[in-house]
């Protein structure tokens, strides 16, 4: 059963990849059009965008999924890593545009409408730049890590429409002056600026979910879950307790083993679930955004290998 924030998640995501493939459909066209190679980069960049925020979508329906006869731990992992194809694709972009930018300066530049350009860039600039805001509002109360780096897309979108808008504007006034000749590096100048300006936004996709993906535990859950273990420990008589943690966007994969005395009190089951509330309730997470695992042994062999959590690892 979907949760009403996972039935938003897909509606936002749905949206965005329509009106992307509309943006890259009419940029690809504008760009043969004009003869704009900033144009059409833009127009091939949102048209690829779209197979990313539809593998986006697919995603964050194979989540609601929860658990199959295949995948019977969840599709909590798939998310970061159609993050890192995101990543990967916004990163190949930027080599690409910084490539073409080069190239064309080497060889003398290359004339563009800048009439018909300027027009293009202003409406997809104010189209992209209102798509972005309106994702991003929407995020404050959803906090969807699909939707948040899905928004990546609309703001580098945004970025180049901007870009051009601003150089291709004064290309075009510089047409009607003696340096006019200087016009025909617009172009290549706006692909090679844009590409460098590009390379934080696929950075910040890459970094987070390639963590996910290796497997790096995260900080923040490891250490709520040290700080709730060691505040039960006295209260509930543990002997001891190793924690595990692994993050898949915003889902946490938490497993506690907890080591109590053969003589321990509590016998029946009812009484372990009890403590596993008293746990749950304090580590505070949703129950749609956690899989959480709970061990009781009175030996330690049954336990997970201890480590040392030491800021170096």
């Amino acid at each position: 059963m979907q949760t009403f924030s996972q039935q938003r998640e897909q509606r936002l995501l749905a949206c965005s990849a329509a009106v992307m493939a509309a943006v890259g459909g009419a940029g690809i066209f504008m760009g043969l059009w004009s003869g704009s190679q900033a144009i059409l980069t833009d127009g091939i960049f949102s048209a690829i965008a779209v197979v990313i925020k539809l593998l986006m979508l697919g995603t964050s329906r194979l989540i609601a999924r929860e658990t199959s006869v295949r995948f019977q731990f969840g599709y909590w992992q798939m998310e970061p890593l159609v993050l890192v194809a995101e990543g990967a694709f916004t990163l190949l972009v930027v080599i690409a545009a910084a490539a073409s930018g080069i190239r064309g300066l080497l060889g003398g530049g290359h004339a563009v409408d800048f009439g018909l350009a300027v027009y293009f860039a202003l409406f997809f600039e104010a189209l992209s730049a209102s798509f972005f805001v309106y994702l991003k509002r929407e995020n404050r109360t959803l906090r969807s890590n699909l939707v948040r780096f899905d928004n990546v897309s609309w703001y580098v979108d945004m970025m180049l429409a901007g870009g051009l808008l601003v150089s291709f504007a004064a290309a075009w006034a510089l047409e009607q002056t003696p340096w006019a000749a200087w016009s025909r590096y617009a172009d290549p100048l706006v692909m090679l600026a844009l590409s460098l300006h590009m390379i934080r936004p696929a950075l910040r996709i890459l970094s987070p979910s390639f963590r996910q993906v290796l497997g790096v535990a995260p900080r923040d859950v490891h250490e709520r879950v040290q700080r709730v273990m060691d505040e039960l420990m006295e209260s509930c008589g543990f002997r001891d307790y190793v924690s595990s943690v692994q993050q898949y966007g915003h889902t946490k994969i938490i497993e506690i083993d907890i080591l109590v005395d053969r003589d321990y009190p509590a016998r029946s089951a009812a009484d372990f679930d009890t403590i596993r509330d008293r746990i749950d309730r304090a580590l505070g997470y949703p129950p749609h955004q956690q899989w959480l695992t709970i061990n009781f042994t009175a030996a330690r062999r049954w336990m997970a290998r201890d480590y040392l959590l030491d800021g170096k690892s």
